[in-house]
């Protein structure tokens, strides 16, 4: 049979069938031995008395959290309470736009918005919504929407609000934590990676603050956000990573201000521990 992996947990993966039904199996022998390791997400072949013997190929995948075949991933984002991070929100960014996959910026808390922020990531082509789940009144038709018939990660800050807004959003109860005041932000409440199925759409809840990891290179990076990607073929060099070489066109496009100076200043210091990693 083929289905799609919702859990893992212990050894164990609970899978979706084409019949609608979940099994609970455990990987074969053959797996194990070629270290192939199933991810929430991934697409298999399995007995449904027995194992799961064959990962079908993945349109994409994330290193941590595990996940593959990510629709989209919608960032959930705060100014305050706990501090904006506009490095952060790039490193996220990139991360996910290397992977061909569907970044959405939400803005929570809107009532401490700051609008500038929010309208400069709106002019870089992304997708950005605000919200405030403290507001009884709060519409969350917009974003629904953009979920509808796909699979999305939400992931960001601990404490912006990420597990509000899948309650609000959802009939899920993820408990949520409040912000440390002495270190001005939450702790991490969602410990299991696994897929929500929902009536119209499915997702998937992580642990906050900093949880998206790679293993992107200088070239990598280079090609991650999408505005630098769509530009770099015309930089003089195809090899160009936009640090230091002449006739750059992403620093020019800096220079005349189309692209955000505090982006490129992100995306400098991204490159900066790239080669740290690399001593």
């Amino acid at each position: 049979m083929i289905g799609k992996v919702l859990k893992v947990n212990a050894g164990f993966y609970d899978i979706l069938s084409s019949d609608e039904k979940v099994y609970r199996t455990r990987g074969s022998g053959n797996l194990r031995e070629t270290s192939q390791n199933p991810l929430v997400g991934d697409q298999v072949k399995f007995n449904p008395d027995g194992f799961l013997f064959e990962i079908l190929p993945r349109k994409n995948f994330l290193i941590r959290p595990k996940v593959a075949n990510i629709d989209q991933v919608v960032i959930v984002t705060a100014l305050t309470q706990p501090k904006f991070s506009s490095f952060l929100l790039d490193k996220f960014l990139a991360i996910i736009e290397f992977q061909e996959i569907e970044p959405i910026i939400l803005f929570t808390k809107s009532d401490l918005i700051d609008d500038k922020i929010y309208c400069e990531y709106k002019s870089q082509g992304y997708k950005v919504l605000k919200i405030s789940n403290e507001d009884k009144n709060q519409d969350f038709t917009e974003l629904v929407n953009l979920l509808k018939g796909k699979l999305s990660v939400f992931t960001g800050q601990s404490g912006a609000g990420k597990s509000s807004t899948i309650n609000n959003i959802s009939n899920l109860d993820i408990k949520t934590q409040i912000i440390s005041k002495s270190l001005g932000r939450g702790k991490h409440t969602t410990r299991t990676v696994e897929i929500y199925r929902l009536d119209e759409f499915e997702l998937i809840d992580t642990p906050g603050f900093s949880i998206l990891e790679s293993n992107l290179s200088e070239n990598d990076l280079a090609k991650s956000f999408h505005d630098f990607r769509k530009l770099s073929f015309k930089c003089e060099f195809r090899t160009c990573i936009h640090f230091r070489e002449i006739n750059c066109k992403i620093k020019d496009e800096v220079e005349k201000g189309n692209i955000m100076k505090s982006r490129y200043d992100n995306y400098l210091r991204l490159i900066s521990e790239v080669k740290e990693n690399e001593r």
